[in-house]
């Protein structure tokens, strides 16, 4: 345990000290070619509007264009103060709390009636991708290019299912994709990052599960898996990034119930550990850099988030949970809903001799997850469910996933 713990201790400021530098390195580039290239795109940004839908009516196709112009924002605004700071600022010019785009296109106009804004809560990782994509595409090409490089993630996932003989568990991962309504994600960079920590993390625990396990590395892989989606997400559905992984784990292991729950509570804690320390690292941080008291306001968002209240409204935080299934109450959640679990109900039928009903419990226990998140930050769910949703792929992938249970075997080392 002690070991372990030292081993922790060691990544988390390898984290701290990798994010701070990477932050501070995208801080030192040309300002300048990321202003032109934003602002190519920035008249179609407006013209769509704030949360235009890729399926007409249906929320959950949702885009979020108020927080990719708070994103693009942060990239462009040309800051007085010292690279090390500006990455701890993350500052953008404001026009007010409800047009942040009209300020973004103000601002690159270079319009003087703003005011300079913060989120010195968050890492803003994200950035240390977007500008120096943004030094050589404009937003438009960027949606493009990351439509493409999620479709190869999601294909070299279904790759690795298929060389270890999950081929159920292809169907269960498409069906989660689809739980996430991405016809929307390539669009708003705000829904990526999770969906790239969470896949990205499930690729190479299925390419490397064998010395993962050997090595007994489970531990130090979610803690990074969390501190990941603390540096590069606005809190928008970070248990994918956790969920996916652990449904994974779950199958592969195939162990008995008792060693496979205490992995399950290890795995769980660990990523969240890394995912608080991480987030508390950029408070600690941010004061000493900036000289400023950052704890004093991240608290008071993180008790707000958790709490019932919403406006002067109490609310109930089974409303919240069920606010987030709402998505799914139309045509599209109803066929979802009937392939999954007429899929999984008759594959139980047939099944049953086989199926080990050990397995199907602890993989219907990480389906519980989002709710369970929902229940902690109610107050967030309950106001974003329009994209805290996407959650619940989690407990898609989960329940889809029970039949790959019964197995008892896999298929040794895969091939690169």
């Amino acid at each position: 345990m002690i070991q372990q713990l030292k081993k922790l201790a060691v990544l988390y400021l390898a984290c701290l000290v990798a994010g701070t530098l990477a932050l501070t390195a995208v801080y030192c580039l040309p300002v300048r070619p990321i202003q032109e290239h934003v602002r190519v795109s920035v008249d179609a940004f407006l013209e769509e509007g704030d949360n235009p839908f890729v399926l007409p009516e249906y929320k959950g196709s949702s885009l979020d264009n108020t927080t990719d112009a708070i994103m693009l924002g942060n990239a462009v605004y040309q800051s007085e103060l010292p690279a090390y700071q500006a990455a701890m600022k993350a500052g953008r010019a404001e026009l007010d709390n409800e047009h942040t785009q009209l300020a973004l296109k103000k601002y690159l106009d270079q319009d003087r009636g703003l005011t300079l804004t913060s989120y010195e809560r968050y890492w803003h990782g994200y950035l240390v991708v977007l500008k120096p994509l943004l030094l050589v595409f404009n937003y438009g090409q960027i949606r493009i290019l990351n439509g493409i490089v999620m479709a190869i993630l999601v294909l070299l996932i279904l790759r690795q299912l298929w060389k270890r003989d999950l081929r159920r568990g292809m169907l269960a991962f498409l069906l989660s994709v689809a739980g996430l309504f991405p016809m929307a994600l390539p669009y708003s960079l705000q829904f990526s990052t999770s969906f790239y920590v969470g896949t990205g993390i499930s690729l190479f625990l299925l390419c490397r599960y064998e010395k993962i396990k050997e090595k007994e590395q489970y531990i130090e892989m979610f803690f990074l898996a969390g501190a990941l989606t603390s540096y590069v997400d606005f809190l928008t559905y970070p248990i994918y990034a956790l969920g996916i992984p652990l449904v994974l784990c779950i199958v592969l292991d195939n162990e008995n119930i008792g060693n496979e729950l205490k992995r399950i509570v290890a795995c769980a804690c660990s990523w969240g550990l890394g995912y608080l320390l991480m987030w508390a690292g950029k408070w600690l941080i941010g004061s000493a850099l900036l000289k400023e008291n950052i704890f004093a306001d991240a608290l008071q968002t993180v008790m707000g988030r958790a709490s019932g209240e919403v406006g002067a409204e109490q609310i109930s935080r089974i409303m919240a949970v069920l606010r987030n299934f709402y998505i799914y109450f139309n045509l599209y959640g109803v066929l979802l809903a009937g392939i999954l679990i007429l899929w999984v109900g008759i594959w139980c039928i047939r099944n049953r001799a086989v199926m080990k009903i050990d397995q199907a419990l602890l993989l219907l226990l990480v389906a519980a997850g989002p709710i369970c998140w929902y229940l902690v930050t109610a107050n967030h769910a309950y106001i974003h469910y329009w994209f805290t949703f996407r959650n619940l792929s989690v407990s898609i992938f989960a329940f889809a996933m029970i039949t790959e249970t019964g197995k008892t075997h896999r298929k040794g080392e895969v091939d690169s």
